[in-house]
């Protein structure tokens, strides 16, 4: 069972085009408008870590690109516009609710910062390779490597939660 988008080659490709072509400052902008009113747990986890690990408009974009490719992807399928996509209330990422924001980080408190980490990385690594690329040339253009890599595998991590969490209730 896959657990979010698998994003591909061609979307990280359009991604990146669509990043050229508007700027960062514009994509910025509307994934944390998409975030404010779809999932603002994860833009608030988001905002935080760039606050801790500096550069924070820099930091922020990787996020937000992180969140943007995951969108594009679960989206690939339909015909609507990239503003319609952008701008949906009907997401069609999981919204993490603050008790899974909490159940991750209780796993954080007893795994270990660490730990916690690689796994959640590892698991990306397994599931969904071009996002752990997107996240390592965003850290590696960081001081804080590994507070960056940590970010991302923070908002990952959530991510899964929640729909391992919303399949549950589900069923």
């Amino acid at each position: 069972m896959s657990s979010l988008p698998r994003v591909t080659e061609a979307t990280r490709e359009r991604i990146a085009r669509e990043l050229d072509n508007l700027g960062p400052d514009v994509c910025r902008a509307e994934v944390s408008e998409n975030l404010r009113s779809n999932n603002p747990e994860l833009l608030d986890m988001a905002m935080k870590c760039s606050a801790d690990i500096g550069n924070g408009e820099e930091s922020m974009l990787g996020f937000c690109t992180f969140y943007r490719l995951l969108l594009a992807q679960a989206s690939a399928g339909d015909e609507c516009s990239r503003e319609a996509r952008t701008e949906s209330l009907l997401d069609p990422l999981p919204r993490v609710a603050p008790q899974t924001r909490a159940l991750v980080a209780s796993r954080i408190n007893e795994k270990g910062t660490e730990t916690f980490t690689r796994d959640s990385i590892e698991h990306m690594e397994r599931n969904n390779p071009e996002l752990v690329q997107l996240a390592h040339r965003f850290a590696a253009r960081h001081a804080d490597y590994l507070g960056t890599i940590q970010g991302f595998a923070l908002l990952y991590a959530c991510l899964v939660a929640q729909l391992a969490a919303d399949r549950t209730y589900t069923r």
